[in-house]
């Protein structure tokens, strides 16, 4: 049961943790592209621009989801 403890009472991180991100999407992006790459000498511009990509992703969701909490509902 403790298990689902974390989806029952979750913890709030607020803004202070969200750079516990930043590496979990570097290494997210550096396998994925480590797998998917052609050459080696591609990998560290690829794993740039894919880390850039999600973190701009992350940004604008998080931006529209909070416009939709405050202003929609």
């Amino acid at each position: 049961m403790m298990a689902w403890e974390v989806f029952y009472n979750p913890m709030e991180l607020g803004w202070r943790h969200v750079w516990l991100l930043l590496p979990l999407l570097a290494v997210c992006a550096i396998v994925y592209k480590t797998v998917r790459a052609e050459r080696p000498s591609q990998i560290p511009r690829q794993v740039a621009v894919l880390w850039l990509y999600i973190m701009l992703g992350l940004v604008v969701l998080g931006g529209a989801f909070y416009l939709l909490l405050e202003y929609v509902a």
